[in-house]
């Protein structure tokens, strides 16, 4: 009998492109999503589980007859992991992959790379096998740029010097459909990133390019930025958590390149170029 997958966060950027590939594949699909206006989103294929990760109860009914299920959440709350975990349990699950964090392995931790790993502590604790998926930085993460750009024809970047290899979802959910249909990746953890580290402002240099417009690159310190977003008021840990990060980057600790994905799946990862191109409408102006 074939293996049945529970997809929560199915509706974004990773949840979504590995419902779709799973279901290309003929996997047996069942999509976990917060709201059901977006269920039109997802391949007619794909079963629809409506809740959340603090909806016990949606869970528990949403892992019965799983075999294995893909975990990822929008922020590292052990609470929420081990509502997973208990759902799991109940319904016979025998396996868990997880969207963890290059920064969980690194040292010393990132403050955010920190609060995954106590997170990811709760599957490990679990009993369950777990596969933990580790992406570097994510090429979706520049939609993050698109206010400015649409604003002030500029990207405020924090992070300079320092290189990172983006890595299109696309790929990162080549790599989870793989190690779900496949024994043997029980216990590992897989590095996940793009062919090539760049800095940001190579990026934006990139995404101009495929936009056909310029787009100005402002250089800003860590303590710069950090100081800019809490005067529009983002909460201060939120701030702090993410300067330790910019902070990080910019001293050239997020440069690190794996071949994980191609020794996995057979295929080299998507060029950040690539992304671009394939997401281009995303950054047509709002009216």
């Amino acid at each position: 009998m074939a293996a049945k997958h529970l997809i929560t966060g199915a509706t974004g950027n990773v949840g979504g492109e590995l419902v779709q590939q799973l279901v290309d594949a003929g996997q047996d699909v069942r999509a976990y999503i917060r709201n059901p206006d977006k269920a039109s989103n997802l391949p007619p294929a794909a079963e629809i589980a409506i809740g959340d990760l603090d909806d016990t109860e949606a869970l528990h009914k949403a892992a019965d007859g799983i075999d294995v299920i893909f975990f990822m959440q929008a922020a590292p709350i052990p609470a929420q992991a081990q509502n997973v975990v208990d759902a799991a349990k109940e319904a016979g699950v025998g396996r868990i992959v997880v969207l963890s964090s290059i920064g969980t392995v690194v040292h010393p931790r990132p403050l955010i790379g920190a609060a995954i790993n106590a997170r990811d502590d709760v599957l490990r604790e679990s009993g369950i096998a777990i596969t933990y998926l580790r992406p570097n930085a994510i090429a979706s993460n520049a939609l993050w740029w698109k206010d400015t750009i649409d604003a002030e024809g500029k990207v405020y970047i924090p992070t300079a010097p320092g290189y990172s290899p983006p890595i299109d979802p696309y790929d990162i959910a080549r790599v989870a459909a793989t190690v779900m249909t496949e024994a043997g990746h029980e216990g590992h953890g897989y590095i996940l990133n793009g062919p090539e580290a760049l800095t940001d402002q190579e990026q934006v240099e990139i995404l101009a390019d495929v936009l056909g417009r310029d787009i100005e690159c402002v250089l800003l310190t860590p303590e710069q930025y950090a100081e800019a977003s809490l005067q529009r008021g983002t909460p201060e840990p939120q701030v702090r958590a993410l300067q330790n990060l910019h902070e990080l980057f910019r001293a050239g600790r997020a440069g690190i390149l794996s071949d994980d994905v191609q020794n996995l799946t057979g295929t080299a990862p998507r060029t950040f170029r690539e992304w671009c191109e394939n997401h281009r409408a995303d950054f047509v102006p709002t009216a």
